[in-house]
Parts: structure tokens; C-alpha cells; sequence
């Protein structure tokens, strides 16, 4: 269940000044409760680097691999051995060196061992299934042999080649390792978690989890020389792209080598936004940590040199004081935290809701699934909090906005409107996603007032309408249970969240075709929170309840007045433009860049619409004009409590 705040703040005595009545304290910005050898300690003995996209970070991720020594391991969502990493030419694949000839070139040189942990459920089970629709192992036998009629035959070949040699021992050093989600676990780390979930929802949490992690970890056993890097950006040739985010770079390839823009399917491969942080000191030792203890835990009969012995044990003695950072290296405080149900591990969760805690200047989220209403919630329970605190103090003036900027795009499939909506709409943002909203509002009408402020029991008020059994089918009664579900959360106007001192805007990016004013959408793939230019956190973790609890997820949090500015400036700058990256951080600049990025968010908004221009730069208001699936569900009167029938 979401964490309680008691248990994640350090408490400690504190000396007053009898004097002046005053103590020196500062807020608390990383879960110390559980700094300790083993668990999840903070280091101050780090240096990170913060790379934008793909382009950026491959190329340095390429130059540690081809320094190392001793080793070399990854953890994949999903691993295509064609996808090239290095700066792309514009003409056909190869255009650049691949990631699956990397690694056989790393291996040849026979003194690097290379291990790759990749997320593979075999069989036919319903994780099995996600898989092979995911499609994240381009070229695996598992998907089948492509045939002749593939008009990209040559890369296709490479890959199922690649595959047969790293799976049948000819590609020296590579070890291969596959894991999948583990049901009981899953389900233990769900309870008590978002009780408004449909039976379909809760069933495809627990039967469908995924290894989402994105960890590269070099020389770990070289101290001196090790590298990290915690990513949201996939090994996978879709996520490739620039911080220019052209309409149809030709360096994106074709269609063919990845997931089909469906809007654009005659157009190269969609924009895609992303990061990677390259972390080097103490911090590695729980990067460490994280592979070891997966990697041994992994079934060992896809792996062609099968290693004797454990790793974990392998490794123990190297100690995190091992780790010293290069001369004059700016210091970075930092935490691995992550999502891991086979060890009960949530700090991923727990971190969002302290930092979120804290904040009170701006918060920037950018991230592919923002559905966690559970989020939006205690973002605003934090802040009824604080603002009684003020007034409580005898505050003389108003209470200091909070600026939330939010960066998503739309809901990659139909089924994920409903959660989408819930969490905007915590927000006041419930109307940009207007035929859902418009269902929602003439389904609240059919329901009974709650009796006390809050929401609505949607067990309690959904399946006398919907019945027990429909609720676990596809269809009119899913999408049935969906609309009430959102209709019995709390409806929440702009007068709530000014009283909160909220502000919030919602924002997705589009990029413009230079010859034409078409326009295009940049698919945000970014897992990316940053906090009053004080707190950082990236990693693979997305924003909703699988992320959260279901799926192995990683990120690293960084508490560094200057990476987290430098890291707002340059991703405000990029996105809406140099003018509008916040300047200083003061709050005066932060109002300033809020009400600047509305305004362009609407005009860019109006072109991306049908009106004639250009957009300028990438900022666009956020819309969703899908409702539900199907659009045209019934409505029906939701009983009072204790009423027994209802009609649909």
C-alpha cells in the first residue's frame, strides 16, 4: 500500500538555542530511514553526467564498453541486436555500428565478460503473450522466423543470426539469462494498493508483470575505473532519436525496424523522448547489488557458459569505499532506490511520495504513463497540509504557490483513457480529455452524493450496475465500469486547488514537418522527476501502479543544487525554448515560466489542431480526445446504498 509519511521521515532530538529559540534543520529529501549497508544507502561519493536522449547517451555508453576490462552487465526490458548506436548517416541499416555486433566484438577480445539479463516469460502464459506483442527481443526465436516476404530481410537476418550465436555458445564471454515476473510476489506487493481497480486490471497486474529495468553496470570489479548507468531509454531501436526531434529524421529508420507510427505509417520511425544519467562512485555498489542478486536468482538454460559459483559471493569483498571518484570531480549525493516485489522492495514508490512531500517551488514530471491518481491525491493532501501549517503559524501573507508542470503523451492505448483521466482530473485537468470527461459528468448526474467529502465506494455503487461476472469481461461492461469508477472520485475545480496555492499545467510535445505544417507527436517515453532545483530522480520507473509495485523498475535519485538546475535548464530550454528554462529557480522566474508556457502551450495547441502556422519550439496542451472503449456505453442510475436493483 502507498507508504504512511511517519514512516519515511527521520526522527531525531535537536538542540534549541535557549537564547533565540532557534534550531538548524533542513528538509529531507531521501529516504534515510533506510541508509544502511545492505538496504539502500546514500552516498555523497558520486559523479553523474545527465544525458538527453538517445543519441547522447549511447555513444558514451559505446566508449565505456569498448574501454572495459573486466565486465560488462546489462539489464534489458528488451534487447534488438540491429539497433545501432553510434551517430547515424541517413541512408539504409546498418547506418551506424550495432549493439548486437558490440557485443560480439567486446566478447571476441576474449579478457570481457559480458552478461545480459533480459525479460523473457516462456510458454503460453499470459506474460509469455505480453512478450511476444511487446516484441522487445527483435530477431529472438521465440517470435518465430521472419520470412522472405520481409521487405527489411537483411536486418531481420542479422538479428535471427545473432540470436542463434549468442544462444548456442558462438559468441564467446556472453552469457545470456532470462527472467520472468513472479505472480506471488506481484500480488503480495499489491495489497492494498489502488482499490478502485476493475477485476480486469487487477488480474492483468498480477498475470502480466514485466522486468522493466534498464541498469548498465562496467568493471564493477575495477573500482577505479567502474561506470554506471540508470536510463529510462530501452536498448531497442525504436527509442533512438535526437533532442531536435525532427518530423521524419531519415536517421530513425524505417517503420519496419520498429514499432509502426500508426497515425504516420509512411513516415520513419516516431520522435522519442528519453534519458540516461552515467553515474561513477560508492552509488555503483547498489547498482551492483540490484544485478547480482537478479542475475543468480535467473534461471541459468538460456545461458551458453554456464558459470560456476554466485556472483553475489563473487563480488562481496569489494567494498563501496573502493569507489574514489577522479580528481576534482563535483560530488553528487545520491540513492538507488526500485521496485522489486521478489524482495519486497517499493522505494521507488517511497521516494515519489517523500520528495513530493518537500516541495515548494516547481515540480517537473515528464513521464510516458501518468496514471497513478494515487499520486495526484497526496500531492494534494501535502498540500492542505502546509498550506494549514501557515495558517496555523499566523502567516500574514498568501500561501506561496506550488507550480506543477506536467509533461506526458497521450495514452499509448485506449484502455489506459481511463486512469489517464482519473489523474489529470485530481489535477483540475479533467477537461482536456473531453469526450471521456463528458461521459464522466453524465454518469456523475445518475449518482447519489457522497455523505462526506471524499469519493464514492466504487464496489459499493459499480456492481450492483455492472454485476460481478461482466466486470472481467472485454467490452461495453468494461469500459461501463470504467466511466463509474471515475465518476465516483471527487469531482475537483480550479477553486480547490487555488485554495491548495496549485497551479498546474499539462503539456504534451509535437514536433512540425519544416516543408508543410503537419505536425507530429514526440512519443514521451521519459521517466524524469525534478523538485525545487534540489531533487532529481530518473530511471525506468513510470507513473502509474505498475511501475510502482508490479514491475522490477530502477531509478537513482540525486539531492544536488546544481546537476538538478543545470538538468531544468537544459530540458525546459529544449522543450519550450532558451527564454523559457526558468532562469534562476526563484519563484518570481518559475510564475514567470508557468504562465509563458501556458500561453504558448494554447497557440502551439491551436496549429497542432488545424489553425495555419508554425509551432514554435515543442510545448502543446495537453488533449486527449478518445473516450471510452467502446465510446458509446450505457450510463445507468447507480443506486443509493442498500438499494437493490438498478437498471443499464
Amino acid at each position: 500500500m502507498p507508504p504512511k509519511m511517519q514512516d519515511l521521515f527521520r526522527t531525531e532530538t535537536t538542540h534549541v538555542d535557549e537564547v533565540n529559540r532557534r534550531a538548524s534543520m533542513s528538509r529531507q529529501w531521501l529516504l534515510e530511514q533506510r541508509n544502511k549497508p545492505g538496504d539502500h544507502p546514500i552516498s555523497v561519493d558520486n559523479h553523474l553526467a545527465f544525458h538527453i536522449c538517445a543519441s547522447h547517451a549511447f555513444p558514451h555508453i559505446v566508449a565505456d564498453m569498448q574501454a572495459a576490462k573486466k565486465s560488462i552487465d546489462i539489464i534489458c526490458w528488451g534487447f534488438d541486436p540491429g539497433m545501432e548506436l553510434l551517430p547515424r548517416n541517413d541512408g539504409e541499416w546498418p547506418r551506424s555500428l550495432t549493439y548486437g555486433d558490440l557485443l560480439r566484438q567486446i566478447g571476441e577480445q576474449k579478457i570481457v565478460t559480458v552478461r545480459l539479463l533480459l525479460w523473457l516469460a516462456e510458454g503460453r502464459s499470459p506474460s509469455a503473450w505480453a512478450g511476444r506483442m511487446a516484441h522487445n527481443l527483435y530477431g529472438h526465436p521465440d517470435w518465430g522466423k521472419t520470412g522472405k516476404s520481409d521487405p527489411n530481410i537483411i536486418r531481420a537476418k542479422f538479428c535471427e543470426q545473432w540470436w542463434d550465436d549468442a544462444l548456442n555458445g558462438r559468441i564467446p564471454n556472453l552469457h545470456v539469462r532470462y527472467r520472468a515476473g513472479d505472480p506471488a510476489a506481484v500480488e503480495a506487493s499489491l495489497i492494498g494498493e489502488a482499490k478502485q481497480l476493475t477485476a480486469v486490471e487487477k488480474a492483468g497486474l498480477k498475470k502480466v508483470s514485466t522486468h522493466h529495468q534498464k541498469p548498465i553496470l562496467i568493471d564493477y570489479e575495477l573500482p577505479e575505473q567502474a561506470i554506471g548507468y540508470v536510463m529510462g531509454l530501452n536498448s531497442t531501436t525504436d527509442y533512438w532519436d535526437t533532442p531536435e526531434h525532427a518530423y521524419n529524421d531519415l536517421r530513425r529508420g524505417h517503420a519496419r525496424e520498429g514499432g509502426a507510427d500508426k497515425h504516420n505509417p509512411a513516415l520513419r520511425l516516431k520522435p522519442f523522448r528519453d534519458y540516461a544519467i552515467r553515474v561513477q562512485g560508492q552509488t555503483l555498489h547498489c547498482l551492483n547489488r540490484n544485478f547480482v542478486t537478479a542475475w543468480d536468482r535467473a534461471p541459468r538454460n538460456a545461458d551458453p557458459f554456464p558459470e560456476t559459483g554466485n556472483l553475489q559471493l563473487l563480488r562481496q569483498a569489494i567494498a563501496p569505499a573502493s569507489f574514489v571518484l577522479p580528481s576534482g570531480a563535483e560530488r553528487h549525493l545520491a540513492q538507488i532506490v526500485r521496485t522489486q516485489p521478489e524482495e519486497g522492495d517499493k522505494t521507488i514508490q517511497e521516494a515519489y511520495w517523500l520528495a513530493t512531500s518537500q516541495a515548494r517551488n516547481y515540480v517537473y514530471i515528464e513521464n510516458q504513463y501518468f496514471q497513478y491518481a494515487e499520486w495526484a491525491v497526496h500531492l494534494k493532501d501535502m498540500r492542505r497540509r502546509y498550506a494549514k501549517g501557515m495558517r496555523d503559524a499566523g502567516c500574514s501573507t498568501d500561501v506561496p504557490n506550488l507550480y506543477v508542470f506536467i509533461v506526458i503523451p497521450e495514452a499509448e492505448r485506449a484502455n489506459m483513457v481511463p486512469r489517464t483521466y482519473d489523474t489529470v482530473a485530481e489535477l483540475g485537468q479533467g477537461h482536456t480529455m473531453a469526450t471521456y470527461d463528458a461521459a464522466v459528468q453524465k454518469q456523475r448526474k445518475l449518482m447519489p452524493a457522497p455523505e462526506a467529502p471524499g469519493q464514492l465506494d466504487f464496489m459499493q455503487y459499480a456492481l450492483p450496475v455492472i454485476g460481478p461476472l461482466n466486470v472481467l469481461r472485454a467490452g461495453r461492461s468494461a469500459a461501463h465500469a470504467d466511466v463509474i469508477a471515475s465518476a465516483a472520485r471527487k469531482q475537483v475545480s480550479k477553486a480547490d486547488l487555488d485554495e491548495m496555492g496549485l497551479k498546474v499545467l499539462i503539456a504534451k510535445l509535437y514536433t512540425q514537418d519544416p516543408e508543410s505544417e503537419k505536425c507530429r507527436e514526440i512519443y514521451i517515453h521519459s521517466k524524469l522527476m525534478i523538485i525545487d532545483d534540489v531533487f532529481v530522480t530518473l530511471g525506468s520507473a513510470n507513473m502509474n501502479l505498475r511501475s510502482m509495485a508490479v514491475d522490477s523498475e530502477i531509478n537513482i535519485n540525486c539531492v544536488h543544487h546544481n546537476f538538478a538546475k543545470d538538468a531544468r535548464r537544459r530540458v525546459w530550454g529544449n522543450l519550450a525554448g532558451e527564454d523559457l528554462d526558468g532562469g534562476d529557480g526563484s519563484p518570481l522566474s518559475i510564475q514567470d515560466t508557468h504562465e509563458k508556457w501556458i500561453k504558448k502551450m494554447v497557440r502551439n495547441g491551436a496549429i497542432v489542431q488545424g489553425m495555419r502556422g508554425r509551432i514554435n519550439d515543442f510545448i502543446v496542451t495537453y488533449s486527449d480526445p478518445r473516450g471510452t472503449s467502446p465510446i458509446n456505453v450505457r450510463l445507468a442510475k447507480v443506486p443509493a446504498a442498500g438499494d437493490n436493483e438498478a437498471t443499464a
